[in-house]
């Protein structure tokens, strides 16, 4: 199955690599929120809807770091995010499965990572309390697929556990 999966990846990220417009269609819509309301069903969250104010939001904000695709530590931003870059970036499930898959990571009892892994993809992801998800991707400087989703409200408040 994993071979399959690799070898469907491996086929859209060709795919992606001779696309010259980026734009996240009503397909791709539909599969990062199908995406996203699964992991956020399997915690018992409500689901998010798709929001074209935030979907601009962030497809500007991706547009704006588009040449190198460098991300500075003081954004501020009215959204939580989250942010991927690399060959995998190109095609939003496969985004979207790669946060669902952090879940491994994330320790519920004492709402931390797990010491040295990353999990808040995840967190924010089934953040109970965000309602409003959107997406978007740009090929940076030589063509390196970068994509981003901002949610509303924003998640991953410490000291608060995301569902």
């Amino acid at each position: 199955m994993r071979l399959f999966q690799l070898s469907i990846s491996l086929l859209y990220t060709a795919t992606f690599l001779f696309k010259s417009n980026l734009c996240i269609d009503e397909n791709d819509k539909k599969s990062i929120l199908d995406g996203h309301n699964a992991a956020r069903a399997q915690v018992g969250v409500a689901p998010v809807s798709w929001d074209n104010k935030i979907e601009a939001y962030i497809q500007d904000f991706v547009d704006k770091v588009k040449s190198d695709c460098i991300v500075k530590d003081d954004v501020k931003s009215p959204y939580g995010m989250n942010i991927a870059s690399g060959y995998e970036a190109s095609i939003g499930w496969v985004v979207i499965g790669e946060w669902v898959n952090e879940k491994n990571k994330y320790n519920y009892t004492s709402n931390s990572c797990v010491k040295g892994k990353e999990c808040a993809h995840y967190t924010q992801l089934v953040w109970r309390n965000s309602v409003r998800v959107g997406c978007a991707n740009v090929a940076c400087g030589a063509g390196w697929p970068f994509y981003a989703c901002a949610y509303d409200p924003p998640g991953n408040i410490e000291g608060q556990r995301p569902y």
